[in-house]
């Protein structure tokens, strides 16, 4: 059986290493547009930090996944799939046969409409981080536009490297998904303390550029000055691949539990797939998805209920069990 795997974050990485251990003699190829293999994302900011060495933070190199038995074609897009042909067709004209397809082609950071927001504004690749890592030399002030996870754990990765931090977040706290308003109080004010600025319940409009320093403006009229600008607002899944070849795609490509897409022999995993009516967006979610799939393949499952995701804030000092016990006092 041959399986051909779009994409190497941790979902299709995982699908691809639990196949060959269940499925010893299965064929599979793995295609990746990056050139990294597989690589944290969950620990960006750790490495932007300079608290995580960069190397570090690849989990397996493109060497290590060949070692596998997996065929690793590394540095090429896939461009189209003809799922009448079950082929697919990828940026140097090759094309390649397949039993079956998986999309774990993951996800893009979202970009809010501010005017003047640039895409490269965002933390989410390893070209991100190195890029960032650069500008954090050259400047002393940071804004940082997102109050959720990723977003604080940004803002901290900058304050760790010296910078003086700015949080701006239209809705009316910080981590409005996991915290309640009195918990979110008591996270605002452990901030507050470590010297960030926060700006909640405005929505960020505009940003322009002027001498060495963006100004974002809010819609209240404040004005935020800082030397550079991060944004974090969510994801977006890469979902084109998969429409153009006429799958149902909602805000991800929608797949059954048994990671089905609407058509044929075609399955989605990860930041891309939309399962339940969710897109998990989640480190964890997209790896258990990734084992979950290979055991179906395998015939050792026959579909897959995800379980209830508590993500965690990863900054030193800061723990939210801790502050929903404070808010209880």
């Amino acid at each position: 059986m041959n399986t051909v795997i779009i994409g190497c974050g941790i979902a299709g990485f995982t699908a691809a290493k639990t196949l060959r251990e269940k499925a010893p003699s299965s064929e599979i190829t793995l295609i990746d547009g990056g050139t990294h293999g597989l690589y944290s994302r969950m620990r960006l900011p750790e490495a932007l930090a300079g608290t995580l060495p960069e190397e570090k933070l690849i989990l397996a190199s493109p060497e290590a996944i060949r070692e596998l038995g997996i065929r690793f074609i590394a540095g090429t897009e896939a461009v189209s799939i003809q799922p009448d042909r079950k082929t697919v067709t990828l940026s140097d004209s090759s094309v390649l046969a397949y039993d079956r397809l998986v999309l774990a082609a993951g996800a893009d950071a979202s970009i809010p409409p501010i005017e003047g927001a640039l895409p490269e504004m965002t933390l989410r690749s390893l070209e991100d981080m190195k890029r960032c890592a650069e500008l954090v030399k050259q400047v002393q002030t940071a804004t940082v536009i997102g109050g959720g996870l990723l977003g604080l754990e940004a803002a901290n990765a900058l304050r760790e490297r010296g910078l003086k931090v700015a949080i701006a977040e239209y809705m009316p706290r910080l981590l409005p998904r996991q915290l309640s308003e009195k918990e979110s109080a008591i996270l605002q004010a452990k901030f507050e303390e470590l010297g960030y600025r926060i700006f909640t319940g405005h929505a960020p409009k505009s940003l322009t550029r002027s001498e060495n320093e963006w100004i974002l403006r809010l819609d209240d009229g404040t004005e935020i000055r800082s030397g550079l600008v991060l944004i974090s607002a969510g994801i977006r899944p890469r979902t084109s691949l998969a429409k153009e070849a006429g799958a149902a795609v909602e805000r991800g490509i929608v797949v059954n539990n048994r990671f089905e897409t609407s058509l044929p022999d075609v399955y989605a995993i990860g930041d891309c797939a939309q399962l339940g009516g969710i897109v998990y967006g989640l480190w964890l979610a997209s790896k258990d998805q990734g084992t979950a799939l290979a055991e179906i393949f395998a015939g050792t499952r026959e579909t897959f209920t995800a379980p209830v995701y508590e993500p965690s804030l990863k900054i030193p000092g800061v723990k939210l069990k801790e502050i929903r016990l404070a808010a209880q006092a």
